[in-house]
């Protein structure tokens, strides 16, 4: 999920080293933002620099170890560095005192099928009983936590959510057909398939603000006049569909995709029963909205939630009603359609509406039309215009 943010303002080329506080000033969330990037930045690169990019230390020199016990795939107690990022397995009981960090510990490794940040690891990628050998590795990466995620985040005295938190998760995978003359002292060029797991994205993407002609009476604002507010718009555009151009889609918000809310039940296929549809007019669920669906599960499962549209949002019984039903067993419930809670089900909403045209003013796609798809495809090289946002145009390269 996302949090609430007037804008990031964070860039690395700045060489900037801290946020200094000035008396008699706005505290604005985008300062002490930019603090925690700096912060974690200048982490990453100092550990990187000093230690590695992968390294076990020597205080928990079994962190992350691999072993088969008793039948079983077990992951080792311990912390590991990689790419600057400290995760830590915390090990099951019995516990222990740590002198060190005060605090308590597991003793035990952990067996593979009980990965905190991998749920659904036995559905997804259950351990092979058969062929081999296969490589395994470890997944790490930092993943934002709203209180949708984690309930806790609310502060009970006011009833609301204040900050989120940024947190470091870890799943133990593995690569099959790699080869029985793969070992661990190969190259990374000659593992199949590794050169596809570790590639990042050659995806980019540019956007431009298109100027509309001012009118001579400053009262009145053309249909054509695109985002007049004063306040920030931190808009967030994410990959919905992989796959290469052509085939891949994307879809965007203008509020960083804040706008979410759990879900409690879904007592019909079409029907979802949400702990609040919306703070005001304007952040707010509406009929034609486009809503992700998604879990804690989807999430480490690393796919994107279920989109749907919104046809009708009922205040007094907060049941948002879809336009096209869910698959059954997607989200399981009790029998009653209560969800379960430790899952965190949520709607996210996303605002692509609308027509989308391209250089010569060609439709592609009318996101509005009855029956269309949810995200727009990924072209190479096109300026893409949304009328909804007219004074916006992304290029996708």
């Amino acid at each position: 999920m996302s949090g609430d943010y007037s804008r990031k303002t964070f860039d690395p080329k700045r060489d900037f080293s801290g946020v200094l506080m000035q008396q008699g000033r706005v505290q604005l969330d985008a300062d002490w933002n930019e603090m925690i990037g700096i912060i974690s930045r200048r982490l990453r690169a100092e550990t990187t620099d000093i230690i590695g990019r992968g390294t076990v230390p020597k205080e928990t020199p079994d962190g992350f170890k691999i072993e088969v016990a008793g039948g079983k795939l077990t992951i080792g107690r311990g912390r590991i560095y990689v790419d600057g990022l400290l995760a830590e397995n915390h090990g099951n009981a019995p516990l222990e005192f740590d002198p060190v960090l005060a605090e308590q510990r597991g003793t035990l490794a952990i067996p593979y099928n009980e990965q905190p940040y991998f749920p659904n690891v036995a559905a997804v990628a259950p351990v092979p009983t058969e062929g081999g050998p296969y490589l395994v590795y470890l997944d790490v990466w930092p993943r934002e936590v709203t209180y949708l995620e984690n309930p806790d985040l609310l502060e009970k005295a006011v009833g609301v959510d204040t900050a989120t938190r940024s947190q470091t998760v870890w799943q133990v995978r593995m690569l099959a057909n790699i080869g029985k003359d793969v070992s661990c002292d190969t190259p990374d060029e000659k593992i199949p398939g590794w050169a596809d797991i570790i590639r990042p994205s050659d995806g980019r993407l540019s956007t431009d603000a298109v100027g509309v002609a001012s009118e001579d009476d400053p009262c009145v604002i053309p249909p054509s006049g695109g985002y007049r507010g004063l306040e920030n718009r931190l808009y967030r555009v994410e990959i919905h569909d992989g796959g290469v151009a052509g085939k891949a889609t994307f879809k965007w918000s203008r509020d960083n995709v804040s706008i979410a809310t759990s879900v409690t039940a879904i007592p019909a296929l079409d029907k979802l029963t949400v702990a609040r549809v919306g703070r005001d007019a304007t952040l707010r669920f509406k009929v034609g909205d486009w809503i992700e669906i998604t879990d804690d599960w989807l999430e480490f499962a690393q796919q994107p939630g279920l989109m749907r549209q919104i046809k009708d949002v009922d205040d007094a019984t907060q049941i948002i009603t879809l336009t096209s039903a869910l698959p059954a067993g997607i989200f399981p419930d009790d029998g009653q359609g209560n969800l379960d809670p430790l899952r965190h089900t949520r709607i996210k909403r996303w605002d692509q509406a609308g027509k989308v045209t391209d250089t010569n003013g060609k439709l592609l796609v009318d996101l509005d039309a009855t029956g269309s798809y949810c995200a727009v495809t990924v072209l190479a090289l096109q300026w893409l215009t949304f009328s909804k946002i007219s004074s916006t145009r992304l290029v996708q390269t």
